[in-house]
């Protein structure tokens, strides 16, 4: 672990210790959305990055289906 983390962590462990246990898990939760937002920007901005490169876009195509036609004497479909 970095410098910055061990001290975001000793941060944590005096809120714990000076404000309790309730105001801990309140900095913990918010500490981790404010990680997952960072996350979710980058991720948007490298996104809109290949966007550029890819103007169709960055969408796996799946196949569709095909229908097959009923059979006229019985009425059911082929067996897949």
């Amino acid at each position: 672990m970095d410098e910055q983390v061990l001290a975001m962590l000793g941060s944590l462990v005096e809120i714990r210790t000076e404000l309790g246990e309730t105001v801990y898990q309140g900095a913990l939760d918010r500490a981790r959305l404010a990680i997952a937002y960072e996350v979710m920007v980058e991720a948007e901005r490298v996104a809109l990055r290949r966007a550029r490169l890819h103007p169709d876009g960055n969408v796996v195509r799946l196949p569709t289906r095909v229908v097959r036609p009923r059979h006229a004497e019985g009425g059911h479909d082929e067996p897949h």
